[in-house]
């Protein structure tokens, strides 16, 4: 798939390490897609220093290749220092162009995607709401202007993860239906603009990637069946040759749908095919060319892996999604800040409590245990409600366990008790019923027996 590569080195060194405008530019993408991330960040330093010798239009549209170029080095990276370039890149462009032209708003609208890709990476919510601004900014741009429905897609994803926490499937449904006409229109214009095609390809990864949310977060299976359709629209027309990070994404994409498909029918098939999936995208995809991208791969197999464990109750499948999240760790271990790391890490502890649970091992309990209050107490977890809440259900489901090994109670019910009753409220708020009931009869056993005199039988461990 990366084969390309020794051609694009052989074309730069003919060329004498020309910039971008004597060769590749952010309107090729499709070339800037196969250069290994050490010639991609050589290729943003290099639109810089030429953009920095320019003057007028041209400094602007350099400036704007610049922006784009970094935004994409900051995806591969997550660099913080490539994802500000990007953004004082794109605020530079701004300035050279004429308020309300075309020009204007395409940098508009790449300071959006710089902001919403800082926000999914580090998770910082104020680039969320600077996101949205500059979405909305963008489309005030001419008509047929390119960066309308580009920014119109930024802004109705934004809007679906807005959404996700109280909408209902109905809305999911919605919320991707309006999707349609901008991804038309940017087909559309790909026969004058190329630059318009990869774009509307993008436009068809963030909607099966919010569908797949929304199917995740609300059980929906015909939500995740729509996300994995999605995905196959998405790569027709392209090539291993030219898009392989492309068609690598819309591979993860299609696997996340696969393992959560599986994972809420309690369907091993469809997990083993997510997981099948990701590792034949990483026997292609190198460190050299996207570290964060082969940490993420790593990542969403080690989900499958533990929604595997979670469906067999074998805990070869723990480990073996342990030793998956370790290398995803091992990837991004000097990436201070990403919201991955956070991810690894809760995903982590509840394999470890999984394990523990199963095995019915104490000291094994104990060291799950202290890995959850861990992850319990990281800022990432406490900032995101769902993921904080469900490490409460597990932390409640470990104590009860190691209370039915031990048969002695040494806070064990007020501890699961009180995670159980954090857990319930959050879940209620957050629109996740199906899971808050679970929580709250399990919670309504703990707290019967909690009130009935010793010698009675000790709560069953909260279900799976």
């Amino acid at each position: 798939m990366f084969g390309l590569n020794r051609h694009v080195r052989k074309l730069l060194e003919e060329q004498g390490g020309a910039g971008p405008r004597d060769g590749l530019s952010a309107d090729d993408m499709s070339l800037v897609e196969v250069l290994p991330l050490g010639m991609l960040l050589k290729e943003a330093i290099d639109a810089d220093d030429v953009a920095g010798r320019a003057s007028g239009r041209a400094r602007s549209q350099l400036r704007l290749d610049a922006a784009i170029l970094w935004r994409e080095a900051t995806r591969r990276s997550g660099e913080v220092r490539a994802l500000s370039r990007a953004a004082s890149s794109a605020e530079d462009a701004l300035e050279h162009y004429g308020e309300r032209s075309a020009g204007w708003a395409r940098a508009r609208c790449e300071q959006g995607f710089a902001a919403m890709l800082g926000a999914e990476l580090f998770g910082d919510g104020g680039l969320m709401a600077a996101a949205e601004a500059a979405f909305r900014d963008a489309l005030t741009g001419p008509r047929r202007c390119l960066a309308l429905p580009h920014a119109e897609i930024g802004l109705l994803t934004l809007r679906g993860r807005r959404a996700l926490a109280t909408g209902d499937a109905q809305a999911a449904r919605i919320a991707a239906a309006r999707f349609a006409q901008p991804i038309a229109t940017l087909k559309e214009m790909s026969a004058r603009i190329r630059t318009a095609r990869m774009l509307s390809v993008d436009g068809h990864i963030m909607r099966a990637e919010l569908l797949c949310d929304w199917g995740a977060r609300l059980e929906d299976a015909p939500l995740l069946r729509a996300a994995a359709r999605d995905t196959h629209t998405a790569a027709s027309g392209l090539t291993p040759d030219f898009e392989p990070l492309t068609i690598a994404r819309i591979g993860f994409a299609r696997a996340r749908a696969q393992i959560a498909l599986g994972d809420v029918e309690a369907n091993a098939e469809p997990v083993l095919g997510g997981v099948d999936l990701i590792y034949v995208i990483l026997a292609e995809l190198s460190l050299e060319h996207s570290p964060l991208d082969c940490a993420r791969g790593e990542y969403i197999a080690g989900c499958g892996l533990k929604a595997l464990g979670d469906i067999s109750g074998d805990t070869r499948y723990f480990e073996r999604a342990l030793t998956a999240f370790d290398r995803a760790a091992a990837v991004i271990a000097l990436r201070e800040g990403l919201v991955l790391r956070a991810e690894i890490g809760s995903r982590r502890a509840v394999c470890l409590a999984r394990i523990a649970e199963i095995s019915g091992d104490v000291n094994a309990l104990n060291s799950a245990e202290k890995a959850l209050r861990q992850e319990l107490a990281n800022p990432w977890t406490v900032r995101n409600p769902h993921s904080w809440a469900r490490l409460q259900l597990f932390l409640a489901r470990l104590l009860l366990a190691r209370l039915e090994i031990t048969r002695r109670d040494r806070g064990e019910r007020a501890g699961a008790r009180a995670a159980l009753s954090s857990a319930v409220d959050t879940l209620s708020e957050d629109g996740l019923r199906a899971l808050g009931r679970s929580a709250r009869q399990t919670l309504e056993r703990v707290s019967v027996a909690m009130s009935e005199p010793a010698g009675k039988p000790e709560p069953p461990p909260l279900a799976s």
